[in-house]
């Protein structure tokens, strides 16, 4: 699906720096290398790797990856250094270097979203003997309350229009959504329409996807069996408490001590 989204992923988080802080300072606290599971272009690797941070992405697309190396070949050669760039599936990760240990885990912006109960309990064992001893996990996630209370789209509706300056065109984006509650499942579907100009047809690209939403209580009991343990649960990036109200789901945790 990704490498199929990956040249508008940009354009749909060019806006999205909300968690940047945050993630930064725990990161500079923890004074350790990074593993994020989900990298994307580089939107945290770059950041990150500038603050003088060592910093692994793994992602399974190779377009996204490819995406990631094209805004790593304009950063300076130190910065270049700090970042390693993984093509695998976070579920049976394995790194090159077996004694890879590493202060801080992220599964960034809606990254669980993509992994079903299941493979959440294969993606957090796999997770956990990559994690130092006194690393922490870190997880951002939608409020999930706030999805349940979501309505299905009937049709689709325009979310926002981009000007690619790469392509030197217009992207319209459109997005609908159904929820199937019961299943803890909303689908989305995203229409990207380039405008190619006067008297031609629009290029339509459609990616579909399924969002698996988990409660509080559900993620704590998956962090559990996989011999993690919950530190706190935040509501956004202000480190106020979580609540049903709370925009995110932010989980800090870390190794059950044996």
């Amino acid at each position: 699906m990704y490498d199929r989204l990956a040249p508008y992923y940009d354009l749909l988080h060019a806006a999205l720096a909300a968690d940047k802080p945050f993630i930064l300072d725990l990161a500079l606290h923890l004074k350790g290398p990074i593993l994020e599971l989900g990298c994307g272009s580089g939107r945290l690797l770059l950041p990150l790797a500038r603050a003088g941070l060592a910093v692994t992405g793994v992602d399974n697309s190779a377009a996204m990856l490819a995406k990631a190396q094209e805004h790593l070949e304009t950063e300076p050669w130190q910065v270049q250094q700090r970042i390693d760039l993984v093509q695998a599936d976070a579920k049976n990760l394995r790194l090159p270097h077996k004694d890879s240990s590493f202060a801080l885990i992220l599964l960034p912006y809606n990254t669980l979203f993509h992994f079903q109960p299941d493979e959440i309990r294969q993606l957090l064992g796999n997770t956990v003997r990559y994690l130092s001893p006194e690393g922490k996990l870190f997880i951002d996630i939608t409020n999930p309350f706030i999805i349940d209370k979501m309505s299905t789209d009937r049709e689709p509706s325009m979310e926002n229009i981009y000007h690619d300056s790469d392509l030197g065109k217009t992207v319209r984006q459109f997005s609908q959504s159904r929820l199937y509650a019961a299943e803890q499942r909303l689908r989305t579907k995203w229409i990207f329409e380039i405008d190619l100009g006067p008297g031609r047809e629009s290029q339509q690209t459609t990616i579909e996807v399924d969002y698996w939403y988990q409660y509080p209580h559900q993620l704590e009991l998956l962090l559990q069996q996989a011999n993690l343990r919950l530190e706190r649960m935040l509501g956004n990036y202000d480190n106020a408490p979580f609540n049903s109200e709370s925009e995110r789901l932010l989980v800090l945790a870390s190794r059950t001590q044996n």
